[in-house]
């Protein structure tokens, strides 16, 4: 399972410097990339740019079982919760923050996101009418946000409808807004699941039905045995 870097261990007026510090390119960055095809989980150890990290408690103490944070929790403009992979420098000492991810943007205009700069580049390339490329602090927004309380468009994700499956994640305040969504989950996620509950579903109908119409034949077998007895009954002569 993926270590979270602990919020309460990141000094955020540092963290605002840093992040001040970023826009402006250099070249001699102090963190290193993530190879391609290399796993961002270290929290059990691993290699980085050919250096084996063995995370351990204090300066040559015993490995840690543990390891250190692998990612960092943030939330989409849209408040859709991510977790952002953080790359530490070649001695495995220190953690970039996910800068990188922080600092990259969304354009409220074309609705593209994952740029970097003042600019939307879509919109510089297509010559959008609305906003012809401006940075417009309006419409080009960050893409990651570190508080929850800060996404300025959130989304309600959830809604009254639990999934169909009770051992499902997707139910107790976590549901879906509408029957489709339900439905489209259950025909995605849970697809033998879903089938047996329809089945079970159409032989309960079924028996509900059989068990309307005995009663249904019954109930006009009792009026014609009424009407019946009503017919034998001569009135007497006055």
């Amino acid at each position: 399972m993926t270590k979270v870097l602990d919020e309460a261990t990141i000094d955020p007026h540092a963290e605002a410097v840093a992040l001040m510090l970023a826009e402006v390119p250099d070249k001699d960055h102090p963190y290193t990339r993530v190879p391609s095809g290399q796993s961002l989980d270290l929290s059990d150890g691993g290699m980085v740019d050919g250096v084996r990290v063995t995370p351990r408690s204090g300066w040559g103490g015993e490995p840690l079982e543990k390891g250190r944070p692998a990612a960092r929790r943030a939330w989409s403009w849209n408040g859709t919760e991510s977790l952002l992979p953080l790359a530490y420098n070649p001695q495995g000492t220190r953690d970039d923050g996910a800068i990188p991810y922080l600092l990259k943007k969304h354009c409220l205009c074309c609705n593209g996101g994952g740029f970097k700069g003042t600019r939307c580049p879509a919109c510089l390339k297509n010559r959008c009418a609305q906003c012809n490329g401006s940075s417009d602090p309006s419409k080009i927004i960050r893409n990651f946000y570190l508080n929850k309380d800060d996404v300025p468009f959130p989304e309600r994700f959830y809604g009254p409808i639990d999934c169909f499956l009770s051992l499902c994640i997707r139910r107790g305040g976590r549901g879906f807004k509408t029957e489709e969504d339900m439905r489209l989950h259950a025909t995605t996620c849970h697809k033998m699941e879903y089938r047996a509950h329809l089945e079970s579903q159409a032989a309960a109908r079924e028996d509900e039905l059989s068990l309307l119409r005995k009663q249904v034949a019954g109930l006009m077998r009792r009026t014609k045995s009424r009407a019946k007895k009503a017919k034998k009954v001569v009135p007497s002569a006055s």
